[in-house]
């Protein structure tokens, strides 16, 4: 396939994605921070099992905003990261936002991160079958080849706030979004 075939086929996969949209799903994701023995701060990522359908990926805690339908995200938070972890964590703020064509283009997902803290420190992690591996992480530069690039930048904003080369803009989320 020539060069320019290809990039034809991805320009038309890329814009005819949207049209193909039939559903809009919320998402939350837990950016579960903690302080280490050293006092630096890590952010825990999972790994997501080989038979799962995105499999060796690494990611945050999260999941769909469906259980009930119209799940409000901070109750989707707390249940998807005890679903995944074993968990019990405590919200602090909304990182950002990032949007995602999923199941062969019929939806668009919206995950909206949130710098989440252990309820309690002595907590064991206890992985869902849909993960099979969990690691801590304290710089960007661990997981430059790990995670996609939408969550580099959240834990970029999470992990290098002190000695931040990049900026990223800040991404405000809506009042009405946010419920405790």
């Amino acid at each position: 396939m020539s060069d320019q075939k290809v990039v034809d086929t991805y320009l038309e996969t890329l814009f005819s994605s949207e049209l193909k949209v039939k559903k809009f799903m919320k998402v939350a994701g837990a950016v579960i921070m903690r302080i280490n023995e050293d006092e630096r701060k890590q952010v825990l990522l999972i790994r997501r099992s080989v038979d799962d359908h995105w499999p060796l990926h690494y990611e945050f805690p999260r999941g769909k905003c469906d259980k009930p339908v119209g799940e409000k995200l901070l109750r989707c938070l707390r249940r998807e990261a005890k679903e995944e972890t074993g968990l019990d964590i405590i919200p602090l703020k909304f990182i950002d936002k990032f949007s995602y064509i999923a199941d062969k283009g019929t939806r668009k997902s919206t995950q909206y991160n949130f710098l989440c803290k252990l309820k309690s420190p002595n907590q064991k992690i206890k992985l869902s079958k849909e993960h099979d591996q969990f690691r801590w992480v304290g710089s960007v530069g661990e997981v430059e080849l790990l995670v996609y690039p939408e969550l580099k930048k959240t834990i970029s904003k999470v992990l290098n706030v002190d000695e931040q080369i990049v900026n990223y803009p800040e991404n405000e989320l809506e009042d009405e979004s946010i419920e405790e």
